[in-house]
């Protein structure tokens, strides 16, 4: 009894821990979101993207690749050093993933800029 319980747990928990991206909502003009997203949202800001956070949490910021991305804190905000496109959020125990929503991207020699941004900054 005590195995298969521990089988249904190992289970349920590594349901939680995917970084495909799925049907996912929108949490802000910006951005797409699957997995245990609860408030967390994201947006575009300067052309860098920025993460709100819930309070006490640490988070790592990855490619879906495995690079890791920089970001600084401040607050309940991260902020990412480039605009990223598909970033995956995780706590360690909760994962999320975010793709950019579609928008007009124009590209340039120092590289592609997002034009689609609705939101001038975070919201306050």
């Amino acid at each position: 009894m005590k195995e298969a319980l521990i089988i249904a747990m190992a289970l349920a928990l590594s349901g939680c821990a995917t970084d495909e991206f799925k049907a996912g909502s929108v949490t802000s003009p910006d951005y797409m979101a699957s997995g245990q997203i609860g408030a967390a949202k994201a947006w575009v800001y300067a052309q860098r993207t920025v993460f709100e956070d819930r309070e006490g949490k640490e988070y790592k910021f990855t490619r879906p690749t495995g690079e890791v991305i920089a970001a600084s804190k401040i607050g309940v905000y991260h902020r990412m050093d480039s605009l990223e496109r598909d970033f995956i959020v995780s706590d360690g125990l909760h994962t999320m993933r975010f793709v950019l929503s579609p928008a007009t991207w124009t590209f340039s020699h120092t590289g592609a800029t997002y034009e689609g941004g609705l939101t001038p900054h975070p919201p306050q």
